[in-house]
This record gives C-alpha cells, sequence and structure tokens, in this order.
C-alpha cells in the first residue's frame, strides 16, 4: 500500500504535457500526431510485404489488386489507431482520475487501446497478431525476470523446449494430420508431409481409385512406366530406390527420403539467411555491388540450414530405423524422432522461434480441448491476450527499455518516430525500481 500512495503522490503534479507529449502541448494534437507516425510506418511495413505477396500468388486482377489495398490500409489503420488511443487514453485517464497512476499512465490506456483496434483488422489475422505479441511478452517477462535474479538463465534452454515441443507437433501431424495455420504451412514445406496421416489418406484415395474398372488398364500403364524408368535408371538408383520398408510413408528409398531431409531443409536455410542478410544490406548493395559475394560466403549464412538439415535428416532417419527395427510404422516413433533433431538447434538458437512454436502448441492443444469438450470455449479470448501481451509491451517500453527486446524496442521508436524516447524520463526514472517489487 505504502508504494501504491508513494506513486500516486509522485504524478500528482504533473500534467500530460510535462510527462506524456513534451513535443505537443495539446493532448489531442499530440494524440492525432503520433497516430500519424503509426499509420505512416504501417504502410511502409505492409506495402512491400502484401505488394510481394500478391506477386508470389501470381494472380493478377483487378479485384486482387484492391484486396491488396483495401488490406494494406486496413492494417495501417490498425497500427495508426494505437498511436491515437494510447496517447488519447492516457490523457483521458488522468483528467478522469484527477492525476497520473502507475498502471493507468501506460497499461490500461495500451490494453483499451488494443482490445479496441484489433477491431479494425482483418479476422484472419487477430490470432498470429495475438500470438506474436505474446511470445514477445513472454520473452519479455522472462527478461524482467532474469533482471531481478528471480530466475536463473538455463545453457540452451531455447533448445531443449524446441525438441520437447517439436516432438508433441510432430506426434499430433502424425496422430491426426496437418492442419492450416502457418506452422504446419512451415513444416510441410521444409520437412515435407510423408510423416502426416494426410499421406497415409492419400494413399488410400489412390488404392480406391486403382481398384475401379480402369484399375487393370492403370496397372498396366504403371508397370509399363516402371520398367522404362528402370531401364533409363543406372544400377546404383536401382539399388537406391528399393531399400524401402513396407510400412514407410515415402515413394522412394529411405537413404534418398533421409538425404533429402538432409539437403532440402540446408539449401531452404542457406538461401533464407542469404536473402535476409543481403535485404538488411540492400543500401550498401547499391553502392557497392560487390559486396554480394561477402555476404553470400559468410559462414553464418551456413547456420539455419544446418539447424533444419540436421533437424530434417536425423528426424527422418530415426523414423526410418524404428519402422525397420519394428517392423510397423507408429505415430510414436515421432517422439524421439524430434527430441534428437531438435537439438541442432544449437547452430541457430532461437528463443523466439521457441517461445512462438510454445503458443502454438497451447493453442493446438487448446482447441483440440474444445472439440473434445474437455475444455470451455472462452469468448474474445484472442482480443484479451493480445490487449494485455501489448499492454505489457509498451509499458515495459517505458518503463524498463532494457528488459524489452532490441529490435522490437527499435520498432516501437521507429512507430512513434522516437517519441516514445522523448517522454519526460526524469519523472518515470523513479518508477523503474519500483515495478513489480515491493521497495
Amino acid at each position: 500500500m505504502a508504494v501504491h500512495s508513494k506513486i500516486a503522490e509522485l504524478y500528482s503534479l504533473h500534467n500530460c504535457h510535462e510527462v506524456l507529449h513534451p513535443w505537443q502541448p495539446d493532448c489531442n494534437t499530440a494524440a492525432l500526431t503520433l497516430g500519424a507516425s503509426f499509420f505512416l510506418e504501417g504502410l511502409r511495413i505492409y506495402i512491400p510485404l502484401f505488394v510481394i505477396s500478391l506477386f508470389l500468388r501470381g494472380k493478377l486482377s483487378l479485384d486482387t489488386c484492391m484486396n491488396t489495398l483495401t488490406n494494406i490500409f486496413t492494417s495501417s489503420a490498425f497500427l495508426g489507431f494505437h498511436g491515437v488511443g494510447i496517447m488519447l487514453f492516457s490523457c483521458l485517464l488522468r483528467k478522469i482520475l484527477g492525476r497520473f497512476y502507475f498502471w493507468t499512465f501506460c497499461y490500461t490506456s495500451t490494453f483499451i487501446t488494443s482490445f479496441l483496434a484489433l477491431l479494425f483488422e482483418r479476422t484472419n489475422r487477430r490470432l498470429p497478431l495475438a500470438l506474436y505479441t505474446a511470445n514477445v511478452a513472454t520473452d519479455t517477462i522472462l527478461r524482467m525476470a532474469a533482471d531481478r535474479g528471480i530466475v536463473k538463465p538455463v545453457p540452451n534452454a531455447e533448445v531443449y523446449l524446441f525438441s520437447i515441443l517439436m516432438s508433441i507437433h510432430l506426434f499430433i501431424a502424425k496422430k491426426y494430420g496437418y492442419s492450416e495455420d502457418i506452422v504446419s504451412i512451415i513444416f510441410r514445406f521444409i520437412l515435407g508431409d510423408n510423416e502426416a496421416i494426410q499421406y497415409a489418406k492419400s494413399n488410400q484415395k489412390k488404392n480406391l481409385l486403382s481398384s475401379g474398372k480402369n484399375s487393370v488398364l492403370e496397372t498396366a500403364v504403371l508397370c509399363g512406366m516402371r520398367l522404362k524408368e528402370e531401364e533409363e535408371t543406372s544400377f546404383l538408383q536401382r539399388i537406391c530406390s528399393t531399400m524401402k520398408h513396407f510400412s514407410c510413408p515415402h515413394d522412394y528409398s529411405c537413404l534418398l527420403y533421409c538425404l533429402q531431409g538432409f539437403s532440402r531443409p540446408l539449401l531452404i536455410g542457406f538461401l533464407t539467411l542469404t536473402a535476409s542478410r543481403c535485404f538488411s544490406f540492400r543500401k550498401k548493395l547499391i553502392s557497392g555491388p560487390s559486396l554480394l559475394l561477402t555476404l553470400v560466403a559468410e559462414k553464418r549464412n551456413l547456420s539455419l540450414g544446418l539447424f533444419l538439415g540436421g533437424f530434417g535428416a536425423t528426424f527422418r532417419i530415426l523414423s526410418c530405423l524404428l519402422r525397420w527395427f519394428f517392423d510397423k510404422d507408429h505415430s510414436s516413433f515421432t517422439i524421439p524422432a524430434a527430441l534428437l533433431g531438435g537439438l541442432f538447434m544449437k547452430f541457430y538458437p532461437s528463443s523466439t522461434i521457441s517461445l512462438y512454436l510454445m503458443w502454438k502448441t497451447l493453442e493446438k492443444g487448446y482447441l483440440m480441448g474444445i472439440e473434445k469438450g474437455a475444455l470451455p470455449h472462452v469468448k474474445c479470448f484472442t482480443p484479451l491476450l493480445y490487449s494485455a501481451s501489448s499492454a505489457l509491451l509498451c509499458h515495459i517500453g517505458v518503463f524498463e527499455p532494457h528488459n524489452l527486446k532490441p529490435s522490437f524496442l527499435m520498432f516501437l521508436s521507429k512507430l512513434s518516430d522516437n517519441r516514445i524516447n522523448k517522454f519526460n524520463k526524469h519523472v518515470l526514472d523513479a518508477q523503474s525500481s519500483t515495478m513489480f517489487s515491493g521497495s
């Protein structure tokens, strides 16, 4: 109680202009200025993102172009409302309550704003946004706890967490099939869908089709094509194509299956990281194109590829070995295969990936619980999760910016046109040491 009364008295002599918006004395003008900054930064983010997505889909028409423009404006307005609402509600709460309070200064206003802003965004983007902010908020809470000495950092914790979560995800995929979320799409793109239940279903469909009226003709055609292919292949390729266990879900040999599990993710990871590095140095590349060879030849570009390739190869090798050993295929084989494969994250450790996968696992478990009637359906869960996470991140960005991820802190600075650093810090610094503590 003493701490809260001390906090309340600290702000009693300061108004909005002195603390929140020293660059502009009028609250409404300050809110509109901040909102415009958020909106313009949103345009810079979403225009290239949606335009590239449009070209990748390859469906250019007037309707798709208009839809893309609508999506760009909608998502930018979603960010713009954050800027207006955070400033407006902070000032409004000060006028209603008569002073600034610790939790109403930034947290409450951001919570209200985020809840309302999510209504501007498209429905299919609300849950991904909520999970992203929850991911960053979880990382921030862990940083705060480590900073206060509440928890001690565990070496390679993100690697072990990733291994456990991957075993859960791939076990579910093997038993129930891939879903249509972004994580499953990435798994399918990098690892393939041979180990998922959809593969078995597609084989069943093929078997059903081949048992129809034209089954004899189709069998003859397939046999003819197979003989022709065998004549054209080398002796080594014939051997590789026959070394396959009957329970393995892939169409070709286990050896080629495991080699592909390494080479394909390795190439994807290398190209992804190289492209990312080139994009970050795009201005220097324009002035000096020779820098491209240096960026491509960097050894660290292989880190992501070794992580993905090592995981893919280990997962496939162990899966095939277990099928050969037990003479059958079983969904439980994915658990040891993913646990050992996940240790290759040591080449590219990332708490962001692990924490995001954790939230996706919780989401998947929650949805499965609802389907089976074991868990209740909580209305407004997505906006509440997004609002609570966004409010925490904004609050920490003001009071404890050192505990925020540097990339996210830079993102907040760009959104606000560096106005978040123009708050009257000497008034706020006295609060930083009292947050979540009793002294």
